[in-house]
């Protein structure tokens, strides 16, 4: 075999080499690189976390002028605020064993539902579409992570007991779960067990949130309920149902303070606009509650122990209505998951056919560029023959050629 021939079959060989590797480089560059989740480290200052009081107590907070604002077992200390339900900020000033004084510090800058709406629905370019496609850009990101750091916690009306090994709140989880689902959105949901409910708890439920962030989620949800023992704080009806309200915190002790804090804005503001009263406000406390891992990571708390487990689940199911939009997902549609699966193979398929028809075609230009030296090659021989053979041309008066 010639030359020429021994490399146009190395190219072969090295072209379609890579179109069957392609998968695995693709998939190596899209995927976790790694079996275990790496369990990041704490940000500095961030020790135990208790989050909320375990003592049975609660806190009442009190303005400057002597009226009570809200109560909270949430653990608060100076510099912590608090939104409430009309979008009044305060500011927490001192705690005074079960007392908070607090000072009004006018009204909190919410984003415009309708805006968030819009930006949620606005669909993308052809073009971008098709990069998406192709898996030359980011897709849409329709997956979202749930778990529970507080297992035990459960609601006294329905289970009796205000704490046990596997809490009621796990099954507000699942309702939370399956209505997004139903909406069309990849939800990872765990069920991992981080008892007991003590300082160490966050340290434990971290290396669940780490599990959870291989699945790229766009949200990260952390579920919880409050433990005060007046219900109708947390209270509310719509369309005649009673249902709990939800209150969102967010830590202060995280590099993504400020991103979680203006999803929390979010998603109060469209919960507001959509079902007002269900949102009880916002907490921003001293803590970090794994809120450091990335934006977009919320803990939510769906009422109080003394409320009934189906006025939390109730809670749920129309929270999940304003999670993706605020958290900015893509819309979901009915079963995404199959229809992600679908489109991935349907972008493998193209990219084969891309592969293969190229190296169909620099197979046959190869070919032909060997054949056409070959040619040349024969040619040149022929000039030279030809040259050889020829009579030489007549002498010049002085005897030279």
């Amino acid at each position: 075999m010639s030359a020429d021939g021994r490399r146009n079959q190395w190219a072969w060989l090295l072209l379609l080499s890579l179109v069957l590797a392609a998968p695995a480089l693709w998939a190596a560059t899209r995927g976790p690189l790694i079996d275990r989740a790496a369990l990041p480290p704490l940000p500095a200052g961030v020790q135990e976390e208790l989050g909320e009081r375990i003592d049975g107590g609660y806190y009442t907070l009190v303005d400057t002028a002597g009226q009570e604002v809200t109560k909270t077992a949430w653990i608060l200390a100076p510099g912590d605020s608090y939104i409430d339900e009309a979008n009044r900020l305060y500011r927490v000033l001192a705690v005074e064993g079960d007392r908070v004084r607090v000072e009004e510090a006018g009204q909190a800058e919410m984003p415009d539902p309708a805006q968030i709406r819009a930006e949620a629905s606005r669909a993308p370019s052809f073009l971008a579409s098709l990069a998406q496609f192709l898996g030359l850009a980011q897709r849409p990101n329709r997956v979202i992570g749930i778990y529970h750091t507080h297992s035990d916690e459960s609601y006294v009306p329905t289970s009796g007991t205000e704490s046990k090994w596997t809490g009621d709140i796990y099954q507000v989880g699942r309702v939370l779960r399956d209505a997004l689902e139903e909406a069309g959105y990849e939800v990872h949901w765990s069920e991992n067990n981080h008892n007991p409910h003590d300082g160490q708890a966050y340290l434990r439920s971290r290396r669940t949130a780490a599990q959870l962030l291989r699945h790229r989620p766009g949200t990260l949800i952390d579920i919880h309920r409050d433990a005060i023992p007046d219900p109708d704080i947390y209270r509310t009806e719509h369309q005649g149902d009673s249902l709990a309200r939800v209150r969102l915190v967010v830590g202060r002790q995280n590099a993504n303070q400020e991103a979680n804090l203006e999803y929390a804005k979010r998603l109060k503001a469209l919960a507001d606009d959509e079902y007002p009263g269900l949102v009880k406000g916002i907490f921003m406390a001293r803590g970090n509650y794994n809120q450091d891992l990335g934006p977009n990571t919320i803990l939510l708390e769906f009422g109080t122990h003394t409320l009934t487990l189906a006025e939390a689940e109730k809670a749920a199911q129309l929270f999940a209505k304003v999670i993706p939009a605020a958290a900015g997902l893509a819309p979901g549609t009915g079963g995404s998951a199959q229809t992600d699966q679908g489109s991935a193979g349907w972008r493998w398929v193209l990219w084969l056919v891309l592969a293969v028809a190229g190296g169909l075609i620099a197979f046959v230009l190869l070919n032909k560029g060997g054949r056409m030296g070959k040619a040349f090659s024969r040619a040149g021989a022929g000039m030279e023959v030809a040259e050889e053979l020829a009579p030489h041309p007549a002498d010049d008066e002085d005897g030279r050629r």
